[in-house]
């Protein structure tokens, strides 16, 4: 599967406090695993919002924004509740 991580995931992943990233990281990984092994590991919280777009958990509040395609990955986002939403209106 290829990866792609777009700049507006960058831009909004090093807006997070430290902590936050290495919990992103791990809830990327874990993804990955699920996808290598079938497995669905407790608490990802992976959630199909439209079409080809889902999101991922990395806390209470803080959404991974994602879309898949056949053999690719893209990592669009990661922000909260409303962030998401707002990148779903306009995009």
């Amino acid at each position: 599967m290829h990866i792609d991580y777009l700049a507006s995931y960058d831009r909004s992943f090093r807006k997070l406090p430290a902590s936050m990233q290495e919990r992103t990281v791990k809830a990327l990984d874990a993804l990955l695993d699920y996808f290598h092994t079938g497995q669905r590991p407790h608490g990802l919280g992976l959630k199909r919002l439209r079409r080809r777009y889902w999101e991922i958990r990395v806390g209470l509040d803080i959404r991974v924004l994602l879309e898949l395609g056949t053999n690719r990955l893209t990592v669009i986002f990661v922000g909260d509740h409303d962030d998401i939403r707002r990148w779903l209106r306009s995009g």
